[in-house]
């Protein structure tokens, strides 16, 4: 096998790994999952009565939650959301990136130095920062507008806070292109900027393109965990009704990875399988993302 086919081969494995995983947090969710009832009690083998939170077993590979949920199944099922909700964001910030870095290197190129120093200070305040920022007032919004719009607002907010350090890297990526010798020649026999940036600035940039995309999509992924761990959960937050517990708590709304990271930020040391695995499927996808964007770097 060539280097090339098994490259080939790796990148469509792992598309075929996410795309069934895909699949099947839907099916797990709105058809398998809602005629399993949670465990609530079992008996160990030498007679002793235990509650949730259940360690690593046959039926459970990863245990239970607090609530007595297959662990294992959640994952699953909120896959889907952590990659729904990283696609869209990453696909909108894509659009405004490029819309803007064009539009400032076609029209506004006099003020482009100023431009780009006001995108700067985006790249060393943390997202999350700004985040808590502009999306602080949780109650109020939901009790007002509703959770839906909620959701839709802290998407937004993750879009906007983004998209200033795309832009700036876009302006420099399509500058390079913009630089080079046959299209300096196209545009000097009159080339109108549309035709350059459809028929020679894209064609080119098409593999970066994907690159940069799975870079703001790991960069989302990130985002979301780091929220998560400040107990800021897309979607908002859904009462716990933790088993046992007489302290109320509060669970993720979506149950999207980040979020199952941070409900179970606290119960790190009693229940540390409530935390790790999580972490892990957030670690594992960023790796498949990664080597993703490796395969097609080489090429």
């Amino acid at each position: 096998m060539t280097k090339d086919n098994r490259s080939k081969w790796i990148l469509y494995s792992i598309f075929t790994f996410l795309f069934l995983l895909f699949i099947v947090s839907f099916f797990l969710e709105f058809g398998v999952n809602q005629s399993i009832e949670p465990v609530k009690l079992i008996y160990s083998s030498d007679g002793k009565v235990l509650r949730p939170p259940l360690p690593s077993s046959l039926e459970h590979p990863l245990g239970t939650d607090k609530n007595g949920n297959d662990l294992l199944t959640k994952l699953i099922i909120g896959f889907k959301y952590t990659f729904i909700i990283s696609i869209v964001v990453t696909f909108i910030r894509m659009l405004i990136g490029i819309f803007c870095s064009l539009s400032v290197l076609y029209f506004l190129r006099p003020l482009k130095a100023y431009i780009e120093s006001l995108l700067t200070p985006f790249l060393y305040v943390p997202a999350f920062i700004l985040f808590f920022l502009l999306a602080s007032e949780e109650e109020i919004i939901i009790n007002k507008y509703g959770s839906h719009f909620f959701t839709f607002y802290q998407v937004l907010i993750i879009v906007l806070i983004g998209t200033p350090p795309l832009i700036e890297l876009l302006i420099k990526e399509f500058e390079l292109l913009l630089n080079k010798d046959y299209v300096i020649a196209s545009r000097l026999l009159g080339a109108s900027k549309l035709h350059i940036s459809i028929r020679q600035i894209f064609p080119v940039f098409k593999q970066r393109f994907y690159i940069v995309f799975l870079q703001q999509t790991i960069a989302t992924i990130i985002l979301l965990t780091h929220l998560g761990v400040f107990q800021v959960f897309i979607g908002g937050k859904a009462k716990g009704g933790i088993i046992g517990e007489e302290d109320e708590r509060f669970l993720s709304q979506s149950g999207e990875w980040g979020g199952m990271i941070g409900q179970c930020i606290f119960d790190m040391i009693h229940f540390p399988w409530l935390l790790i695995y999580p972490a892990c499927a957030v670690v594992g996808l960023i790796l498949l993302l990664n080597i993703i964007i490796k395969r097609l770097d080489s090429n």
